[in-house]
């Protein structure tokens, strides 16, 4: 019996041994559990057949739980990691970061490129079906071909180059590319991209964005090869306030001053962290910029950062803008009034703009012509608002003389019945209106001064 007893325990020991083992065979290892995600795909033709030798670049990232993103998305380490695709058209992209999602760039011969959005490393099957190049067999004269290289001289791997005017003869220039060249380029492996156009552009100015480098921009001949040198840029940082309480999640957003099509650069952004601190980092050095709260996020929280100018130093450097303190943001409801009493047109939309900042909100008109805005900052805005037949009349203290349809001006305070008064008539001449304070700018925001209103 007592023998029988210890055969039955040896036995029960025996079996527990195994399952315990079994259970650890079937469970995955700890180092797998660990091990970095990937981003996994197809990249098809325009005949839905697989583009074997695609260029497949991570070019921005961002946080899966919704977050804002307290780097900037460009800049995250994944960012620049590429992959070619095999004969079957498919692609993997390997230790990624899990917690991100990803903006993937692609490119292959004979195509446009164009982006996979929102590719995540827990789910497979990214996919893109890229379109026919509009513009082949130019002249040589027609094409430009460049290398991009970064501040040691080595070639720039995905790098997005975006087309964002043309040039005829010395001068001419015009902001419109549909018809004359494709819209974007990106530099493969040797940092290398071409780009043909239409036979009467002599230069296109482009946008040029590598990973954790500068963004640039740079006019680009026809018919000549460019080597374009990318460079780290400089370091903003700060520290957002509300009160003088840290604001965490906030988004700081940054475009340069001088607003010249063929100079222009925005899209610098990146939100303050659990601190209220945050850190932009590749912006271009010796730069004037303009540094702000869009609208939307002032919708949501009721204060923001007005527009205010600042100055990036050399290469290299940092900018601490030390505390940023919020300012209140305004609401401005008004009405839009015909002078012949007729109601406004259905569909009517009026437009709010950022004059220090590259941001604006549109909404449509009630039946009534009311309108409401929620969270302007006290700064310079404009109104837009035009119906056919009617001009903006010079009842409205505010009206820009140098552009019809518009008023511009300083909000100071909130408005709760902002008048803006319309006259049958054609647009008037540059030369009517004031000798002096043709486009009010700094004077206060006042509406329509309209008898019964």
């Amino acid at each position: 019996m007592k023998t029988t007893s210890l055969l039955l325990k040896a036995a029960f020991c025996l079996a527990a041994w195994v399952g315990w083992v079994g259970w650890l065979g079937c469970a995955p290892p700890l180092a797998a559990q660990d091990e970095p995600a990937r981003v996994d795909g197809i990249i098809l033709g325009a005949d839905n057949q697989p583009l074997a030798n695609a260029l497949v670049t991570v070019f921005s990232a961002a946080p899966r739980d919704g977050q804002h993103s307290t780097v900037g998305i460009k800049h995250y380490p994944d960012c620049g990691k590429h992959t070619r695709t095999d004969a079957q058209g498919r692609f993997v992209l390997k230790d990624l970061d899990k917690e991100l999602l990803f903006r993937l760039l692609v490119t292959a011969h004979g195509h446009r490129p164009d982006y996979i959005r929102d590719a995540d490393p827990q789910f497979g099957g990214a996919q893109v079906k890229l379109k026919p190049l509009r513009f082949t067999n130019v002249p040589p004269s027609q094409r430009i071909i460049a290398k991009i290289i970064d501040p040691a001289g080595g070639p720039v791997v995905g790098a997005r180059i975006e087309v964002g005017g043309t040039r005829y003869g010395d001068v001419s220039y015009s902001s419109a590319t549909t018809t004359k060249v494709d819209p974007m380029a990106v530099s493969d492996e040797k940092g290398e991209f071409f780009l043909d156009c239409a036979n009467d552009v002599s230069a296109l100015t482009v946008t040029i964005e590598g990973p954790r480098l500068a963004k640039q921009r740079a006019w680009l001949d026809t018919g000549k090869a460019h080597l374009i040198r990318l460079k780290s840029g400089v370091t903003v940082t700060g520290r957002v306030l509300n009160g003088g309480k840290p604001v965490p999640q906030s988004t700081l957003t940054m475009d340069t001053q001088d607003r010249e099509a063929s100079v222009f650069l925005r899209g610098f952004e990146v939100a303050s962290d659990s601190s209220g601190r945050f850190k932009l980092t590749h912006v271009p050095a010796d730069t004037a910029l303009m540094i702000y709260t869009r609208i939307k996020e002032m919708e949501e929280t009721g204060a923001g950062l007005p527009a205010r100018k600042i100055s990036t130093a050399s290469e290299g450097s940092t900018l601490d803008l030390g505390d940023l303190e919020m300012s209140r943001a305004y609401m401005l409801r008004g009405r839009v009034l015909l002078s012949d009493g007729q109601p406004v047109p259905a569909r009517t939309r009026i437009y709010l703009g950022l004059e220090n900042g590259y941001d604006s909100k549109n909404i449509t008109l009630d039946p009534d012509g009311w309108f409401e805005f929620l969270g302007v900052p006290a700064d310079q805005i404009s109104l837009s608002v035009r119906i056919p037949g009617y001009r903006v009349s010079a009842k409205n203290p505010n009206k820009d003389w140098l552009n019809e349809g518009r008023l511009v001006g300083r909000l100071e305070k909130a408005w709760e019945e902002f008048y803006i008064h319309l006259e049958r008539g054609n647009a008037f001449s540059p030369s009517d209106g004031p000798a002096t304070d043709r486009q009010p700018r700094d004077k206060p925001l006042q509406p329509a001064k309209i008898e019964g209103a």
